[in-house]
């Protein structure tokens, strides 16, 4: 990793990304005094708040490739527009969001941190997710300088065990706050070992430089098959429990179900016909009542029993005549496994399908989704992998969807704005 920093820092025009960086900053800073803090008097408005959230998020509307943002957050733009309103009204919330971004000292910006959590808890607002991917790209924002750009927890911990990094607590049984208030100081410490300047966005780019990151980020492996070379992933950090409480699976039971109706209800508004499996149907229908001739009583496709089988399995498909549009994978599982082997044994029976494969899961699951979606079994796919047919929706993204107005003249063409494909598809960038 040492050869490589000499060559980034030739590259890499830090002066120029300084200047738009000490721009965006003094931008942040003014909204976050001037309208977060302000008396709540009105909301802010979409457009104001849109000037923010470019920098915030790379998916911000507006952006380009060319763009300088903190990061690809993954959330909503309509969630970051709520978010920010809510900080300005709710003053106990947006002042404890406040002293994060204030507090100097790593201990107290830890406990500050975990405040905003407590605060938060139960709420599904995007502001404190496990990744901690909502306040990193505030603190970036903030001071870009010192805090790192690398918002996802995940990725400082792959990065610190592949550095080999000592840390000040056990990372099991840390806090949230602790995680993100420590990891930034120790990554920056080694950062300037290595020879890279004292600037957080500026060595953030070094590790995310894509021979740099190759080294780190879930070890990608080049496997050699008779008629091409596949890269695949392995992930290197383990998986940490999520597994809920049982009355908290039981409501992910049921917000799936929603899910699930709302997909169909989509699709039935752009005119295609939809399938769900026979033993879903009872509960799903309970949230969706279809229009004669929109529900399929039988799939009508040439297969043979074993491909029909698998296909009458997964969650929600659309279809126009006797081909599939649209498959879609409903995930609350813990596992993630469930959804992509179907969608991966649909794949190993018909190598040459071409039908677009989404896994649909709440926003705390979308890194481990994305991973998934790069592992080996599903990688070496006979035909094409997995990850070059498969993407994420998150479930807010799909009641954005829905609440799209005239869906009925829209085109199923419309989720490729809101859908993620994983790194190293042929769509990704």
């Amino acid at each position: 990793m040492n050869a490589q920093v000499g060559p980034f820092l030739t590259r890499y025009n830090q002066v120029q990304v300084n200047v738009t960086w000490e721009g965006h900053s003094r931008q942040f800073r003014a909204f976050w005094k001037n309208r977060i803090m302000a008396p709540p008097k009105a909301p802010i408005s979409d457009e104001d708040c849109n000037q923010i959230i470019r920098i915030l998020d790379r998916n911000g509307k507006g952006n380009t490739k060319a763009s300088e943002a903190v990061a690809r957050a993954m959330v909503p733009q309509g969630a970051w527009q709520r978010m920010l309103n809510e900080l300005h009204t709710n003053k106990v919330l947006g002042l404890a969001v406040d002293r994060v971004l204030t507090e100097t000292d790593t201990e107290s910006k830890a406990a500050a941190i975990d405040e905003v959590y407590a605060l938060n808890a139960g709420q599904k607002n995007y502001l404190t997710g496990s990744s901690g991917n909502a306040i990193g790209a505030m603190l970036a924002a903030y001071e870009p300088t010192m805090n790192l750009s690398m918002i996802s927890l995940n990725d400082r911990r792959a990065l610190i065990n592949f550095l080999g990094l000592e840390l000040p607590f056990e990372w099991d049984s840390a806090s949230t706050g602790t995680r993100i208030a420590y990891t930034n100081g120790i990554i920056m410490a080694a950062a300037l070992e290595i020879g890279l300047p004292k600037s957080a966005r500026t060595l953030t780019a070094f590790f995310y430089e894509p021979p740099v990151k190759a080294l780190w980020r879930e070890q990608q492996h080049t496997v050699k098959l008779p008629d091409r070379s596949v890269s695949v992933s392995v992930p290197t950090i383990p998986e940490e429990d999520e597994a809920p409480a049982t009355e908290a699976l039981a409501d992910e039971v049921r917000e799936s179900m929603q899910i699930q109706a709302l997909l169909a209800k989509i699709g039935a508004k752009m005119g295609f016909r939809i399938w769900l499996p026979r033993n879903d149907r009872t509960r799903v229908l309970k949230a969706w009542v279809p229009q004669p001739g929109q529900l399929l009583d039988h799939l009508p496709l040439a297969f043979d029993s074993t491909t029909i089988a698998t296909i009458e399995q997964i969650d929600v498909l659309w279809l126009d005549r006797r081909s599939i549009v649209r498959a879609f994978e409903v995930e609350h599982t813990t596992s993630i496994y469930s959804g992509l082997l179907r969608m991966a044994d649909l794949v190993a029976l018909q190598p040459n399908i071409k039908v677009k494969l989404h896994i649909v899961a709440g926003v705390e699951r979308r890194e481990k989704v994305l991973r998934e979606i790069q592992r080996p079994v599903f990688s070496l796919l006979e035909g094409c992998a997995l990850r070059d047919l498969c993407t994420y929706l998150s479930y807010d993204l799909v009641r954005e969807i829905g609440e799209l107005p005239h869906l009925e003249h829209l085109s199923e063409g419309v989720l490729s704005k809101y859908e993620e494909w994983a790194e190293g598809s042929a769509e990704a960038y």
